[in-house]
């Protein structure tokens, strides 16, 4: 499913408009209709006497107008509240407030702190709230009036429904702008936008619809939409059963690097993913101290010992070693449990160096990489690199706080400027390409908070990468499948304390799922009307 940023939007109501020639009015009644079609379904059936529209002075404001109209056809009281007064309002918008006046729906104006008073008594005496104050335009912090006025609908008795995107949230990248109305329904248009899925927009937003407003394709596809949500349907449609012929051959060789001493779970739980994940074979490179706990505990995969230093780690000397372990592989993965020793950091050189097949980097090997820069460039093949926020703050130099502020944009802009395929974990997991394109997972909870799931995943992406799916669909399949994974555990009432290795238990039925076609849409998967 594609998702927009607010200027595509925009690009793709002015061509609709200026170029094609569907009237803007046209495109607002439709807007108008489809919200009062998602606010029936969030009554659930209930008969609605009485809702209040705050609506600020925009288009989104229209929106509101228009509801309110075909409320008040229907019999039902919906007073209209709009915020800075009705001055300045104009076009498609003005159109539809004059028509509200000529109908008799009332219009109150919230200029000053004094009309709040109005407008708090309506909300506590209403069976629901449109919140059509702000729309995907807003960029400034929600400030004065307009931060009491969204406080007062989010105390509200009635239920929400937003209009667009919950009033304060940035479309572009999900982030709270001062203050942002909590809805328990939004209907968008056209298109979602990112923001409706990028936490902590996702939060605000509740049950997704999105309104069919009459946009054609063709003003679609102009608009040079690069970003898009993964589907359950995009996942199924990539997973197929494997050949009756199939053997541990043919079903890929997975190289894995990693571990030390204290860390050998780290590259355990990343073997058992890759065995979990489907690879036919899973061969692991680690130091020799921590091999038989390795083998104790994982019996699928291969190990090669290797020379390890005094602190555990691989000894400087191990690299060159490893030319001859990735022979007649398919895929390598590195970096849990690796640390950032000096013979670590010889180790991940020679394996760069004398690794030409797809890989996955996690952990360690980033910080090592953030460390030693210029060994990105010793990278022949496609890689995937999988930082939670700090590693990627790590290695651009930007703080967490910039990075989560705008967690697509950072991910994007690492993906073009190294021409890695970059996946930037933490709620809502985005994933993001060299060639500019990029997705956002909509699986996945609070589970998965714990160390060792990271692990998990790349052993899943390199067991995908081994079978010969591309960078792009074994980053976008692995997210989705691993994020599966944590919700079912949370179906079956799991709230807390779960251990990594307990996705690694679910996975096979995951993917036996993906590929049977039997996986079910997981929220914010959308509703189109």
């Amino acid at each position: 499913m594609q998702v927009t940023t607010a200027t595509q939007m925009q690009e793709i109501d002015r061509r609709t408009i200026l170029e094609i020639g569907i009237p803007g009015r046209v495109l607002m009644e439709s807007a108008g209709r489809g919200c009062v079609a998602a606010l029936d379904r969030l009554a659930g059936g209930r008969a609605l006497s009485r809702v209040v529209v705050v609506a600020g002075r925009g288009n989104n404001g229209g929106d509101g107008f228009v509801v309110a109209r075909y409320l008040a056809e229907r019999g039902v009281e919906a007073p209209v509240f709009v915020v800075g007064g009705t001055d300045g309002i104009s076009g498609e918008a003005f159109e539809n407030l004059s028509l509200l006046e000529a109908l008799g729906v009332a219009v109150v104006e919230v200029v000053e702190e004094v009309d709040l008073t109005a407008l708090t008594r309506a909300l506590s005496h209403c069976d629901m709230v449109v919140d059509a104050l702000f729309g995907t335009g807003l960029q400034r912090e929600v400030t004065g009036l307009y931060a009491e006025v969204v406080s007062a609908v989010n105390a509200s008795k009635g239920p929400v429904l937003a209009v667009d995107i919950p009033s304060g949230v940035c479309a572009d990248t999900g982030r709270v702008l001062g203050c942002a109305v909590t809805a328990q329904a939004t209907a968008t248009f056209c298109l979602p936008k990112a923001g409706h899925f990028l936490y902590p927009g996702w939060e605000h937003c509740g049950e997704l619809t999105v309104v069919d407003i009459g946009i054609p394709n063709r003003a679609v596809e102009q608009a040079g939409i690069a970003c898009s949500l993964i589907t359950s349907q995009q996942v199924m449609g990539q997973m197929a059963p494997f050949s009756p012929h199939a053997h541990k051959g043919t079903r890929g060789h997975l190289a894995l690097m990693g571990g030390s001493s204290g860390k050998s779970g780290a590259v355990i739980l990343a073997a058992g993913a890759a065995v979990s994940g489907g690879a036919g074979l899973v061969s692991v490179a680690l130091p020799a101290c921590i091999n038989t706990a390795f083998e104790s505990r994982c019996l699928e995969a291969m190990s090669l010992p290797l020379p390890h230093g005094e602190d555990g780690s691989f000894h400087p000397g191990c690299g060159e070693t490893l030319a001859g372990f990735l022979s007649g592989k398919d895929a390598v993965a590195a970096g849990p449990g690796l640390t950032t020793a000096r013979g670590a950091l010889s180790a991940l050189a020679a394996l760069l160096d004398f690794s030409v097949v797809p890989m996955v980097l996690d952990a360690d090997a980033l910080n090592l990489l953030a460390e030693k820069p210029e060994l990105m460039r010793e990278i022949k093949a496609e890689a995937v690199i999988t930082p939670h926020p700090k590693e990627l703050a790590r290695l651009t130099g930007a703080s967490v706080r910039e990075i989560q502020e705008d967690r697509l944009g950072a991910a994007r802009a690492f993906a073009k400027q190294t021409g890695l395929h970059v996946v930037l974990k933490g709620a809502g997991t985005v994933v993001a390409h060299p060639d500019g394109r990029c997705a956002i997972n909509p699986t996945g909870n609070a589970l998965l908070a714990t160390g060792g799931t990271g692990d998990v995943l790349t052993g899943l992406i390199g067991a995908l990468l081994a079978q010969g799916f591309s960078c792009r669909e074994a980053s976008e399949m692995g997210v989705y499948l691993h994020g599966e994974a944590a919700n079912r555990l949370m179906d079956q009432g799991l709230q807390t304390g779960m251990a990594a290795s307990r996705l690694i238990d679910l996975l096979p039925g995951v993917l036996s799922d993906a590929m049977a076609g039997n996986l079910e849409p997981r929220a914010p998967e959308t509703r189109v009307i």
